[in-house]
């Protein structure tokens, strides 16, 4: 092989770095609500013991430098960055960094099985570490996520690893009264945005998040993590109520190897019911379904035997439910879309697409909750927007209207074991109190608090 073989024209330039696929939270009413958090400490005492079997030495033991990052101490080593821009080359960047191009394929091939290059994202960063006095950086660093990070070794023996840090996990709680959406409620107050889009997933078969109204109001228990002292990311939730009109609707985490399901509703039902009330999330209704509407483009009246969901170009779409792609194609004013079979008595269409998400051809399978495409404004479309039309034995209906089948009951044991630990997730539930803004923010004595030992409430 020569040199001329090796030159990134060749091969390098396909490891091109991908850019974000960024969408926006939409929003058009302002929000105020509660919200409390705590850290729930569900065990009081962490016991540990240790055999000692002789006292060492203290020149024998390890010293560990106080300045580390990625694994090396920083007093060794000049730390610089740059931006990953649309359209970098990895296999460039490290050429001109001063790497030999026989080095760059040995890392590209290092990292094959560890971590795939071309997964690097547009604005996250590369960080190189520089020993003094060294003509070229002796490490790369690259963090996908807060959870992980990744080692390129820009010497011999050039070795690529992929290092998971270690993750605590706390349980903590909040609660909310709403004066419009909960889900801005939560953000504005400083709780992770996958918190909002946890509850959404395990509530949205059945809760109207479209039609919320002042006085709602809702509990979540869930898992908050935290890499090296910072909050990152939430896990999973553990418990949630949503109240509106004195109608509570649950959801409770309760997986049990060989179940398809891991929520479930207070009588045991899967908390996802078989369709989603919606096809995309953080969004509004736009317009109706109505025999007759106001056609925006055309200019007269005709059926509109849609709903449509207005929300920012590029947001996902979800299939509402599991089934088999039908089409995937772009006609007429329909624009691109996406029609799905579910069963005998049900199909569900998804127009005006930006863009398929991969895969998306006819026979595929798609489970429900799984991107299908992207909104946008192909065919006769004002603006970006999805409208979604639902088939009831190859009839066009309002979903909004339809009393959808529910799914059964777990039962027997499993059932009895579940309503145990629906019980005590339950209790937990109950000890979170609600709270109003004002609460919150000291212009009133809380009425109660958390009843959860060294339990913490954050500072206003």
């Amino acid at each position: 092989m020569s040199i001329d073989d090796l030159k990134p024209q060749r091969w390098l330039r396909k490891f091109r770095i991908s850019p974000y696929r960024n969408w926006i939270i939409a929003g058009t009413i302002a929000t105020s609500a509660a919200i409390i958090t705590t850290t729930l400490d569900l065990s009081k005492t962490r016991q540990a013991a240790a055999l000692v079997f002789a006292q060492p030495e203290l020149d024998a033991l390890p010293v560990v430098p106080e300045n580390m990052r990625w694994g090396f101490s920083m007093d060794e080593f000049q730390l610089s960055d740059a931006e990953l821009r649309r359209g970098d080359i990895l296999g460039d960047l490290l050429v001109k960094k001063g790497l030999a191009y026989p080095v760059v394929a040995t890392l590209v091939e290092n990292a094959k099985g560890v971590f795939n290059i071309t997964s690097m994202r547009m604005g996250k960063k590369l960080y190189f570490l520089t020993r003094e006095g060294a003509g070229v950086p002796n490490a790369l660093i690259y963090e996908p996520s807060p959870y992980e990070y990744v080692v390129f070794q820009l010497e011999t023996p050039h070795k690529v690893e992929l290092v998971k840090r270690h993750v605590v996990t706390e349980i903590r709680a909040a609660s909310g009264v709403l004066e419009t959406n909960f889900w801005q409620a939560l953000t504005d107050n400083g709780l992770n945005d996958n918190l909002a889009d946890g509850m959404i997933d395990v509530l949205a078969s059945s809760v109207d998040f479209y039609h919320q109204k002042v006085g709602d109001r809702f509990k979540v228990v869930y898992e908050q993590h935290i890499v090296e002292g910072e909050e990152v990311g939430t896990g999973k939730i553990i418990a949630a109520v949503y109240e509106r009109d004195g109608k509570e609707s649950f959801a409770f985490h309760f997986k049990k190897e060989g179940e398809k399901n891991d929520y479930y509703d207070f009588d045991g039902r899967p908390a996802r019911k078989a369709f989603l009330k919606a096809p995309v999330k953080f969004s509004r209704i736009s317009s109706r379904y109505s025999l007759k509407r106001m056609h925006p483009v055309l200019g007269y009246n005709r059926p509109h035997f849609g709903t449509d969901y207005a929300a920012p170009h590029g947001t996902p779409i979800i299939a509402v439910a599991e089934g088999t792609v039908v089409e995937a194609t772009q006609r007429g004013g329909n624009g691109k879309f996406v029609k799905i079979r579910h069963n005998g008595n049900y199909e569900t269409q998804y127009l005006h697409m930006s863009g398929f998400a991969k895969g998306m051809r006819p026979g595929a399978r798609v489970a429900q909750g799984q991107t299908i495409g992207y909104v946008g404004s192909t065919g006769l479309a004002t603006g970006p927007h999805v409208c979604f039309r639902f088939w009831k034995n190859g009839k066009q209906v309002d979903h909004l209207r339809l009393n959808l089948p529910q799914p059964d009951p777990i039962k027997g044991a499993l059932l009895e074991e579940f309503e145990v630990e629906r019980d005590r997730l339950i209790a937990m539930l109950t000890k979170v109190p609600y709270r109003t803004r004002e609460e919150i923010f000291g212009k009133k004595t809380p009425s109660s608090v958390f009843d959860y030992p060294d339990a913490v409430v954050p500072n206003p």
